[in-house]
């Protein structure tokens, strides 16, 4: 589902531009019509209000199969953005295999998003989008065998509502 986790990456990019603020219209500059700031929700001068910190939570046990022969298995659980298990086991057919343990991982941030610290350099982040939660790993090399394999790993998205994993 490649397609999928480009609609994911495009859908938190544009969540991203979203926490932009509007420019300040210059005195005697007032702009009407549609995209104006006018029309801009009642926010106090023009300017957008950040989104507010919040904790999620998210509990899963989920196997996955990719159009591309790609699969795995995931424990998952997050309780108000603290991490209590987390073992993923990824395989990428000819590539290679990566497993991901919680016993291996710190846990560094909570809020905004949560942010799991592993050996060298390896992170782990998990945030939540609307009633998705996503997954990411980054330099994760030695997590793989052989390690070339993090170079083909996706992020797991888990659907809050089913607990199902792609």
């Amino acid at each position: 589902m490649p397609a999928l986790r480009h609609l994911a990456l495009a859908g938190l990019l544009a969540g991203l531009a979203g926490c932009s603020t509007l420019p300040d219209l210059a005195p005697g500059g007032d702009r009407t019509g549609p995209g104006s700031a006018a029309d801009a929700p009642a926010a106090g001068k023009g300017r957008l209000k950040p989104m507010p910190l919040r904790t999620f939570s998210v509990s899963t046990q989920c196997n996955f199969r990719d159009e591309t022969g790609n699969f795995g298995k995931a424990t998952v659980d997050i309780a108000n953005s603290r991490v209590n298990a987390l073992k993923i086991e990824l395989t990428m057919p000819k590539r290679g295999s990566c497993r991901y343990d919680l016993a291996s991982f710190r846990q560094t941030q909570a809020l905004p998003s949560v942010e799991l610290a592993g050996p060298r350099d390896c992170r782990i982040h998990i945030w939540e989008q609307a009633n998705q939660v996503t997954v990411a790993f980054a330099d994760c090399h030695q997590m793989c065998a052989p390690a070339s394999a993090h170079d083909y790993v996706w992020p797991l998205l888990i659907d809050k509502a089913t607990g199902q994993c792609d």
